[in-house]
């Protein structure tokens, strides 16, 4: 599992100076297993302190939050993939979103002061923050223009170029969810490209 998390800290700080590749060594070698985890568990929730660097190996996970009363679907995390809560993780304050596995797997973590002493050790500066906080907004950006911007059809599309098993790893009305769609919508989404 190491060398997969490597890769994700590897893309996440690019090409950089032999003390980053020992920092990157160093927090691979850290990571430890959280648990294996069933659908419908929950990785954080609402108001909790979770400051702790994540990798999902082989489950499907989704965050949510409610807003006036609506659930919104933020994003897929799909295996393979780092994640953190950027409210915990990144500003220290407690969780402002839940995250829950959609499809049974194994995620490992590091803790956030496991992270700051081998940030200290290797003198990586806050260079692990700014790329997280920069991955964060550029995510978040595109979502909204894609919300704002694409039909349902070139929505549903973009999601499945991205992760082409979606479509068995969340339930449609998660799914419809996550797209900002009602599940009538995405029905039609899904037969347009079948058709297509």
């Amino acid at each position: 599992m190491n060398a997969h998390i490597t890769e994700q800290l590897v893309k996440l700080f690019g090409a950089r100076s032999s003390h980053f590749k020992n920092g990157i060594s160093a927090w691979s070698l850290q990571f430890e297993i959280i648990g294996n985890l069933a659908a419908g568990q929950k990785v954080w929730d609402l108001g909790e302190s979770k400051p702790v660097l994540y990798f999902n190996s082989n489950a499907t996970l989704a965050e949510y939050s409610d807003h006036f009363g609506t659930t919104v679907c933020h994003r897929i995390i799909p295996p393979m993939t780092l994640f953190w809560s950027e409210s915990s993780f990144i500003l220290g304050n407690t969780c402002d979103t839940k995250m829950l596995c959609k499809q049974a797997g194994t995620i490992y973590g590091i803790s956030g002061e496991q992270v700051k002493h081998i940030t200290e050790r290797f003198g990586m500066g806050f260079r692990m923050a700014i790329n997280l906080t920069a991955r964060d907004i550029g995510n978040y950006r595109k979502r909204s223009t894609d919300l704002c911007l694409l039909k349902p059809t070139d929505r549903l599309q973009k999601t499945l170029d991205s992760n082409h098993q979606i479509l068995s790893q969340i339930s449609r009305e998660e799914l419809a969810k996550y797209l900002g769609l009602s599940r009538s919508s995405l029905f039609r989404a899904i037969n347009t490209l079948h058709d297509a």
